[in-house]
């Protein structure tokens, strides 16, 4: 596929690279490879993580607010405030990418009243994240640097991972480890040979009694950013990543090793402020990147993990095989042009390409509106019926969000929806899914906790019907409190035919601290399931099963973070009947560290 062709460009970048790691898995890791790992896994500290973790260091989440704390004096005044938040250029509405926020931050170090300036990271109530940035003042205003900083200026590693940073360009690097460690009692309700019948990758599943298994990555990649005017800049990253699993994995027990080129992409930014505070941003982007549209209830899972390239339950890939971007945005407005080419595993890669437009606005200080539209042109994907066989390709999805939020740092409801709809260009085709979400945000109160409630419904195929009405999930995704709908049951029961009750609090111990335990309820829309799990094609009953399962996130800083999982899930009834009563209650725990070095 043309996309391919920017591992082609790149691998003159990654050549120091390829003599530590294999770029086509043909051959066990040399001691050299193993020491490596080994060595990362040691500096990371493997601790604890929960499955399908696809933002577990916050990547991808939309920023709620940006808040500065000038540590150690009194509040200097608004001048100060708006120079870092100017200079930090990350906004209300926008979605985090923790590379770029490190290469913003080193604008903010570089302001002449600033003696140090780092950031922290917090979730809201809503999932929103709230940014801190503390900064240290000064003494006195001193002029501002004129010696660039960082080991491409001066050869020394006391800035790094900043290479070089000036006036108007900052180059940062990336050396990222996540390491996970994952456990399985009786996966899928100890028959796997039953529930997995008919996937590819499923090779020697885990199912009855207990396997844990041990994967890990390491990303190394280098990122910029640079003003060609006061108005125009522009900015590229690139990256190589390299993965393995050890141990009876959830799909094999083979043990995997895999290195590729993970981010590869340019782009070119103009942006504007005025005077009041208003942002006019124009931003255009070319390449190997993550992309996303809201919480991932249809656009999440940019790259596939798993097979061939380990790492199922961490994560580690993110970017698409190719993502053509054009960004604008008018204050709190934005629209987005896209081509999207997700990186899809070879054994399953269905060449599905998919254009789209988004809007997403702020109507007022605590509403928010989106709306997005997109066609598939692209795609050897297919539909089943009991009598045909369908083609993804000419797919069309039309898709509304609203969204009320508390006001920020204040107790208050918080209400948020979605509703989309799928027709085709080919056939009758009229499928439909939504969810609808409240809670309410007890700021004040030990622990700070927000109970809420989510109802979401993604339909099914009813054959009586001269329309095909099954969802088609597309690629959403995301961490446990997103589309990920169970730890465990989202590996049977997917975003297509279900109806799930969803019971959920955010409870903050701490600001370092953050628990989130869920209680589940399945069912399916309707009994016809062809197309989902091979042996659930047609249902017994609606009762899918239930499960309840606990997440907790503790930030060390924005260099460390862990993440531990533990989820018990009980089969419905029409699970139950198809594995004619004989079955076990399934039951995992994880657990994950992310280290940036």
């Amino acid at each position: 596929r043309a996309s391919r062709r920017w591992e082609a460009t790149l691998r003159a970048w990654a050549c120091s690279m390829k003599t530590a790691f294999d770029m086509r898995n043909t051959a066990p890791p040399t001691l050299l490879q193993r020491i490596l790992l080994c060595i990362v896994l040691m500096l990371a500290g493997a601790g604890p993580a929960g499955a399908q973790n696809a933002d577990a260091d916050f990547s991808g989440r939309r920023i709620g607010a940006v808040t500065v704390d000038f540590d150690g004096a009194a509040d200097p005044g608004a001048t100060y405030q708006d120079a870092v938040l100017r200079a930090f250029a990350t906004f209300p509405g926008s979605r985090f990418d923790p590379m770029r926020a490190n290469l913003m931050l080193n604008k903010v170090r570089r302001l002449n009243f600033v003696k140090s300036a780092e950031y922290g990271v917090q979730t809201g109530g809503n999932g929103d994240l709230v940014l801190t940035l503390r900064i240290v003042l000064t003494d006195t205003v001193t002029s501002l640097p004129e010696q660039p900083i960082g080991w491409f200026a001066d050869r020394t590693w006391s800035d790094f991972p900043t290479l070089y940073a000036d006036g108007r360009t900052v180059v940062g690097a990336k050396l990222e480890n996540k390491s996970m460690l994952f456990t399985n009692t009786n996966a899928f309700f100890g028959r796997p040979d039953v529930l997995t019948a008919g996937n590819p990758l499923a090779e020697n599943p885990s199912g009855k009694g207990t396997d844990t298994w041990l994967e890990s990555s390491v990303q190394a990649g280098i990122y910029g950013l640079s003003s060609v005017t006061d108005r125009v800049s522009v900015f590229a990253g690139a990256s190589y990543i390299y993965s393995a699993s050890w141990g009876p994995e959830l799909f094999t027990d083979q043990t995997r090793y895999h290195g590729s080129i993970e981010d590869a992409y340019v782009g070119l930014i103009g942006s504007n402020s005025t005077a009041s505070g208003g942002n006019r941003q124009m931003a255009l982007l070319y390449g190997r990147k993550s992309f996303q549209i809201d919480s991932g209830m249809i656009l999440r899972l940019s790259s596939a993990n798993g097979g061939e390239r380990a790492a199922l339950q961490s994560n580690p890939r993110n970017a698409a095989d190719r993502l053509m971007l054009a960004q604008f945005s008018y204050d709190a407005h934005k629209l987005e042009l896209f081509q999207l080419d997700p990186d899809e595993l070879e054994p399953v890669d269905s060449g599905t390409v998919i254009d789209g437009i988004n809007y997403e606005g702020q109507l007022s200080s605590n509403f928010r509106l989106g709306a997005m539209y997109l066609q598939v042109p692209e795609s050897g994907f297919a539909y089943y019926t009991a009598n045909d066989v369908l083609s993804r390709e000419g797919l069309r999805v039309a898709d509304l969000r609203l969204a009320l939020d508390p006001p920020a740092g204040h107790p208050g409801l918080y209400a948020k929806g979605e509703l989309a709809r799928q027709t085709h260009r080919d056939f009758d085709m009229d499928a439909r899914a939504g969810y609808a979400e409240i809670g309410f945000q007890f700021n004040e109160t030990t622990w700070r906790p927000t109970p809420s409630y989510r109802y979401s419904y993604f339909s099914g195929d009813n054959p009586d019907t001269a329309a095909f009405e099954r969802w088609d999930p597309l690629f959403a995704g995301g961490a446990g409190d997103e589309w990920v709908q169970g730890l465990n049951q989202y590996k049977v029961v997917q975003t297509s035919n279900v109806i799930a009750h969803r019971f959920m609090a955010r409870l903050q111990p701490t600001p370092r601290w953050e628990l989130t335990p869920q209680f589940w309820i399945f069912r399916a829309d309707d009994l016809n399931n062809l197309g989902g799990a091979q042996a659930l094609s047609v249902l017994s009953s609606k009762d899918l099963g239930k499960e309840v399962n606990i997440t907790a996130r503790y930030v060390s800083s924005s260099k460390l973070i862990y993440v531990f999982s533990a989820a018990y899930t009980l089969p419905g009834e029409a699970i139950r009947d198809a594995l004619n009563d004989d079955y076990r209650n399934w039951f995992s725990a994880s657990a994950l560290v992310i280290a940036r070095f």
